[in-house]
């Protein structure tokens, strides 16, 4: 017996779709906001809280770039 029904599954399924494209689009429309440096405070913060927040090293090491990227004066 399964835990969830055919019909649960699937509405499971189309809230992970929905919350996978909501977290996409966010993260589309915060690079481009620091892109354009569009945000004030938005790369400072960025840069001095982004690699912070991320807990595995493997992500840190990912991101480094971006931050050393960030070309904050």
């Amino acid at each position: 017996m399964s835990l969830l029904d055919s019909g649960d599954l699937e509405e499971k399924q189309k809230l992970d779709k929905k919350l996978t494209r909501q977290k996409i689009l966010l993260d589309a429309f915060l690079v481009d906001a620091l892109e354009k440096d569009s945000v004030d405070g938005l790369r400072e913060y960025t840069a001095d809280n982004l690699l912070d927040f991320l807990s595995r090293q493997t992500d840190k090491d990912l991101m480094a770039d971006l931050v050393k990227g960030l070309d904050i004066k």
